[in-house]
């Protein structure tokens, strides 16, 4: 660990320089923390924006490449949220619980519903209400298997209201020039992360409030680079079984990387670092390479898997179900096409909630993994009846349903032997993606329907 004497001089350092420091210094070394900031805090939680695209967004309020609009929308709230957390610092009152609620409350902007797990594995779905304390638990499994456990929902207001006291008073009594200052951020970061107060953003408003204590004391904020991120998760771990002298080593690197680019920019010094071009090549790249899938496009396709594609093919399965006897053969079949590849046929219905888990894994979240605006990834679901054994002419018939999921959004459509079925076809952005009415999807009632009308037509029976 870095000796904490160089904090006590370079804290010394910044004051003295600041005092003399031209007003386009300041404003170029915070245009470059803002975006280190906005960039890294929001790449560790899986944003796929890179560096010169962030400042393209908030410095020129331009947009390039093909991300998720959800992608841009964060890190525009991001960055409200940052100067928001400037103005509370630079407030004479104290930060309440109201405050940090507000401050997740601007980051996540407004409710949605995201795919969770229960604490037994089993997946569910979950309604996010920006800046509201959980309702139900979010452990998490760690890779390993094991449970981690965060504050249970009923414990969180009793725990948010001591660590907002533990945090005033601490902070109060804080003596930057004795040089606890890293061992504070550390233990106040760390138990926030440990109630895990909020259903989202928990990460992102801990880091807020780690920056709130720099800001109020009069130094530039630190950044957590997402490069760090193995790091970063590793500290917090070992903080969990009673050992913070490595989140506090980690913290006082960070303090001490920021203050060095405050003195360089107070000294009238580039604050570009030699890094920044190596970056920006290394993100070029990895654009091109296939790389991990990306963390985001894989809840999306959980979305709509949990939040529309399984309720709409559970009411036809069961709608459908009396129908199937009165063919002599029945199928349920799959078909997965991803970009402009072959498609593939896993044999019978893999969209089912015990096969799903299996079915990304072995045909769909393979190595590169994206969601793009042309139609990436195509879900189809088919029944073939064949061989009418009821009254009337003998014939053969298939319905097939169609999740098409692009950059933004989803389309869905169905037919009967390549005829569109009228009135079910919806394309829907995954922002709107909802928890299905209890009375069923009206697609799926317009799909049974029009299967009964086509075999009164194709029998010949039809009143």
């Amino acid at each position: 660990m870095m000796d904490s004497g160089a904090l006590a001089a370079a804290i010394s350092e910044w004051r003295e320089r600041r005092a003399t420091m031209r007003e386009e210094d300041d404003e170029r070394l915070w245009r470059k923390l803002r975006l280190e900031w906005n960039y890294n805090s929001n790449h560790i939680e899986g944003n796929t924006l890179t560096y010169h695209e962030t400042e393209l967004l908030l410095i020129f309020g331009r947009t390039s490449g093909g991300h998720p609009m959800r992608h841009y929308e964060e890190m525009k709230a991001h960055d409200v949220a940052i100067k928001h957390t400037r103005h509370l610092a630079g407030s004479e009152r104290v930060l309440g619980e109201g405050d940090i609620r507000d401050l997740n409350k601007i980051l996540l902007k407004e409710p949605f519903w995201h795919v969770a797990q229960t604490p037994d594995g089993q997946q569910t779905r979950k309604r996010i209400v920006p800046g509201d304390y959980k309702t139900q638990p979010n452990h998490v499994r760690t890779a390993t298997g094991e449970l981690h456990r965060f504050a249970e929902p009923e414990e969180t207001p009793a725990l948010m209201q001591a660590w907002i006291r533990d945090f005033w008073r601490d902070l109060r009594d804080l003596d930057l020039s004795r040089s606890r200052l890293p061992l504070f951020l550390a233990e106040s970061h760390w138990s926030f992360l440990r109630i895990h107060p909020f259903d989202d953003g928990n990460g992102r408003t801990a880091r807020l409030l780690t920056n709130y204590v720099l800001l109020r004391s009069g130094l530039p904020p630190m950044v957590i680079k997402s490069a760090e991120r193995d790091r970063y998760i590793g500290a917090l771990q070992n903080a969990d079984v009673g050992r913070m002298g490595l989140l506090s080593g980690f913290m006082l690197e960070n303090v001490l990387w920021s203050l060095g680019l405050a003195i360089q920019a107070a000294k009238g010094e580039s604050v570009r670092e030699a890094a920044d071009s190596r970056k920006e090549s290394e993100l070029f790249a990895r654009k091109y390479s296939m790389g991990a899938p990306a963390k985001a496009d894989v809840e999306r396709l959980d979305n709509v898997f949990f939040l529309w594609m399984r309720p709409v093919l559970e009411e036809v399965e069961e709608g459908l179900a009396p129908l199937e006897r009165l063919f002599a053969k029945t199928y349920w079949g799959s078909h997965i096409r991803i970009r402009e590849a072959r498609p593939t046929f896993p044999a019978g219905n893999v969209f089912t909630e015990t096969h799903w888990r299996q079915t990304k894994q072995s045909h769909i979240v393979l190595p590169g993994f994206r969601l793009s605006n042309d139609r990436m990834l195509e879900l189809r679901v088919g029944l073939t009846l064949t061989a009418f054994a009821g009254r009337g002419r003998a014939f053969s018939m298939q319905l097939r349903m169609t999740w098409k999921l692009g950059g933004e959004d989803v389309e869905f459509a169905a037919d009967i032997d390549g005829g569109s079925i009228d009135g079910c076809n919806r394309r829907v952005p995954y922002s709107e993606l909802d928890v299905p009415d209890p009375a069923g999807d009206p697609a799926a009632v317009v799909i049974c329907r029009a299967v009964r009308d086509e075999i009164d037509r194709r029998s010949g029976e039809q009143q």
